[in-house]
């Protein structure tokens, strides 16, 4: 039993890491993800992020509308640009699937070490749970709809979040490393 609970575990903290999306490194490749009249978000290199609506974009420059007001953003000078939008499915299909299977890995198998069930059982149980589990999960990523990075700064600084669990030795835990990098 306490092995199952181990197992258990050590799939749930398996080592993962989140990274952004590819993202617009140009202000070319960023003419394919915006048009005129988009509600953007311009964080500069000096002062507050800066909303408004896009006027023009062109190769050096963006043009946003800021409450009647023309503000004119050289390339140099815009360190992220974020859009209002949706969420992905893809990740929330994801991690339904793997919280439903897992789920029903664990039911399962502490039936099946109890003698209660064959492996059959363990089987079917764990691809219904997991698709159960990706319907809720892209069901909920389909409500969640909030600001997206869409444009980065070549030179500005990327974050990579790695979590990963400790089990050798005596000690136990969660080891959590930021890495920043230009």
């Amino acid at each position: 039993m306490l092995r199952i609970g181990r197992i258990v575990a050590c799939v749930f903290f398996a080592a993962t890491s989140a990274q952004a999306q590819e993202l617009a490194g140009t202000f070319e490749q960023l003419r394919v993800l915006v048009k005129a009249g988009d509600a953007l978000t311009v964080a500069g290199t000096a002062g507050q992020p800066v909303r408004g609506k896009l006027v023009n974009l062109s190769s050096s420059s963006l043009i946003l509308n800021v409450s009647g007001t023309n503000h004119e953003f050289q390339k140099v000078d815009v360190n992220t640009i974020t859009k209002r939008g949706s969420d992905s499915l893809k990740n929330g299909a994801l991690i339904g699937m793997a919280v439903g299977g897992s789920l029903a890995a664990v039911g399962i198998a502490l039936t099946v070490a109890e003698g209660g069930a064959d492996a059959a059982l363990f089987v079917g149980a764990a691809l219904v749970y997991s698709g159960i589990g990706a319907g809720i999960g892209a069901g909920i990523d389909a409500l969640i709809e909030g600001q997206r990075v869409i444009y980065a700064n070549p030179g500005s600084p990327r974050a990579r979040l790695s979590v990963a669990p400790v089990l050798r030795g005596p000690r136990k835990g969660v080891l959590v490393s930021l890495r920043l990098t230009r």
